[in-house]
């Protein structure tokens, strides 16, 4: 497992954790420091990846995490070292220090909000640790300004997957984040494709009815919608809420198959933030999004074979 990253690597680190509030939140942190800061001349993607190898190892070993913390900063301080001279990558001990403390504070922060107050009582060993190395200040206050309010939640569903991300690492072409994977462009292109073929009948009418579901200018505008948070893995602002004669139940559900078929390459959480954001309808029944997102209405079947246009 590579410490320090070939080019083709950074790269992909950036396209397969574009979305990920964790990667998110130390490039802005420390994208600046790559080239201002004298001491530091790593990438946020060597960051990323050395913060999950490190946290990872902390996830494995629970029942020994004194043991694990306390080498911790020395440990990854002499595989930075190693492997930079075996790459043939000219760092200075301050700038070595400066990445290894930047990275164990990225790990401070990711067990801070596990909520884990096994885990959270041993952060002052590495905050310890830190500051006998590197100026505290300099490392905390460009994260803690840029910290994303995914954060949080972010890792707690990462815990509760049990899966690694830095048994990715092995290659660019296996990175992948487990919460929120992000598709090949020509995975991503299938997805719209297959996402739209889905939401076809919403440009009908409902059943025994001469009431169309949406209007063409409001389909379009939703499809647009679709395929922005696909591509970007964001949900696009609506300052004009959508509407359709859908019930809430028919709606939401006709989501929920969207991401349990052809939209598995956006999160379940972007997805109900899709439906708050996108339709007027929500407004007043978000509490309910998240709960009953995969309760099946009653005679959901002959809403997605309504009556064509005329």
């Amino acid at each position: 497992m590579r410490r320090l990253l070939t080019t083709e690597s950074k790269r992909s680190i950036k396209e397969a954790f574009k979305g990920n509030p964790i990667y998110r939140t130390i490039y802005a942190a420390y994208k600046e420091q790559e080239t201002q800061m004298a001491t530091l001349r790593f990438s946020p993607e060597e960051i990323f990846v050395n913060c999950f190898i490190g946290y990872d190892q902390i996830l494995k070993n629970r029942d020994n995490l004194g043991e694990t913390l306390f080498h911790m900063w020395h440990e990854t301080f002499c595989e930075l070292r190693d492997e930079a001279i075996d790459t043939s990558r000219e760092f200075e001990e301050e700038e070595l220090k400066t990445a290894t403390s930047c990275i164990l504070y990225s790990i401070v922060t990711c067990m801070l909000a596990s909520s884990d107050w096994e885990m959270i009582r041993y952060t002052d060993l590495l905050l310890g640790q830190i500051c006998m190395n590197s100026d505290l200040t300099t490392i905390h206050g460009p994260f803690v300004s840029n910290i994303e309010n995914k954060f949080t939640s972010y890792i707690l569903n990462y815990i509760n997957t049990g899966k690694y991300i830095s048994e990715s690492f092995i290659s660019p072409k296996s990175y992948i984040d487990p919460i929120n994977p992000i598709g090949t462009p020509q995975e991503r292109t299938k997805a719209k494709v297959g996402v739209k073929k889905r939401l076809e009948f919403m440009k009908g009418y409902l059943p025994d009815s001469e009431m169309l579901i949406m209007t063409s200018s409001d389909f379009n505008t939703m499809i647009e919608a679709v395929e922005y948070l696909i591509e970007n893995d964001v949900v696009k602002k609506q300052e004009a809420k959508l509407h359709t004669n859908l019930s809430v139940a028919h709606l939401r559900y006709t989501f929920y198959l969207v991401f349990r078929n052809e939209g598995k390459c956006v999160s379940r959480q972007l997805w109900l933030e899709f439906l708050g954001e996108t339709f007027a309808q929500m407004q007043d029944n978000k509490a309910s999004i998240s709960n009953h997102f995969s309760d099946k209405p009653e005679n959901y079947t002959i809403y997605i074979k309504p009556k064509k246009k005329k």
